[in-house]
């Protein structure tokens, strides 16, 4: 198989000649070239991955939960093939995926695995993801990108995202939630999750019953104390969260008073008082 590799310049603490540096043995191993380090901004970045998976068998995502996201978002996944080498921090995929070990061993898994199909779900016929969120994890993400352009790195930004979302600065609203049809209402919403895998990084099995393959949405919708929201981070770093009202369907549409910020991926989506979701089956080919 051809491959080639495509990384974002711009992502993650890695500067351009780390990344390149680090990709070096994967892209032996791969026979492949590193691409995308060039791009200068989102839509060169899109163009890069396009124009590359119109050449390769696969195309592999060198980077965090945003940059396989965006590579998700830029070909046509249904046709043509994908690979993941995670080079972010919180690699909810890599999680996902089972990907362990050095990058010269998860490139080793590439070119001697197999092609997997997996569902992803389309969030307001805009973008296409494996989890999304509205509530919570949209502010957290803001504040998150405050501390990070500050030169603020590691795990305790996003801790300190989390505390100060948690406690300062996120506004509980109430939800109207359809699900296939059948509408409850959640008051105090802190945040519904829309997954497709069970992890959302560092670890954390937020929605321990996803699946990729199953042809479903997985839903879970949390409000939550501070007692609760406590045990339930703490639960998804072992047995996984056991907090929340889970649900699954295929379609699902949500009103929410006031609106909130979408989390797409580990980034930042758009604010609105509505959303809706379906899954698309089979819409992802990856190999590993």
């Amino acid at each position: 198989m051809h491959y080639a590799i495509i990384t974002n310049p711009v992502s993650g603490k890695m500067s351009a000649d780390q990344k390149r540096s680090a990709l070096a043995k994967p892209a032996e191993i791969l026979n492949a070239e590193i691409h995308g380090l060039d791009t200068v901004t989102a839509d060169d970045f899109g163009q890069c991955a396009r124009e590359l998976a119109s050449k390769c068998d696969v195309l592999v995502a060198a980077g965090g939960d945003g940059t396989l996201s965006d590579v998700i978002n830029a070909i046509n996944t249904e046709k043509e093939t994908i690979a993941y080498l995670p080079l972010g921090t919180g690699n909810s995929m890599g999680y996902a995926l089972g990907l362990t070990g050095s990058l010269s061993h998860m490139a080793v898994g590439i070119r001697e695995g197999r092609i997997h199909e997996y569902d992803l779900i389309e969030c307001d016929k805009k973008r296409r993801s494996f989890m999304s969120s509205v509530g919570l994890e949209g502010t957290i993400l803001g504040l998150r990108d405050q501390y990070l352009a500050k030169g603020d790195t590691g795990f305790k930004v996003y801790l300190w995202a989390v505390l100060r979302a948690y406690f300062k600065e996120y506004k509980r609203c109430l939800a109207e939630i359809t699900v296939d049809g059948l509408t409850v209402t959640v008051e105090n919403l802190l945040t519904l999750m829309v997954f497709k895998q069970p992890y959302y990084g560092y670890g954390m099995r937020i929605v321990p019953c996803a699946r990729f393959d199953d042809g479903l949405l997985h839903i879970l919708s949390i409000n939550s104390g501070l007692f609760g929201s406590i045990l339930g981070a703490l639960t998804s770093f072992t047995v996984g969260n056991r907090v929340g009202q889970y649900r699954t369907g295929r379609k699902l549409a949500v009103k929410l008073e006031p609106p909130v910020m979408l989390q797409v991926d580990g980034n930042m989506g758009w604010e609105a008082d509505e959303f809706t979701f379906r899954v698309l089956p089979k819409a992802l080919k990856i190999k590993y």
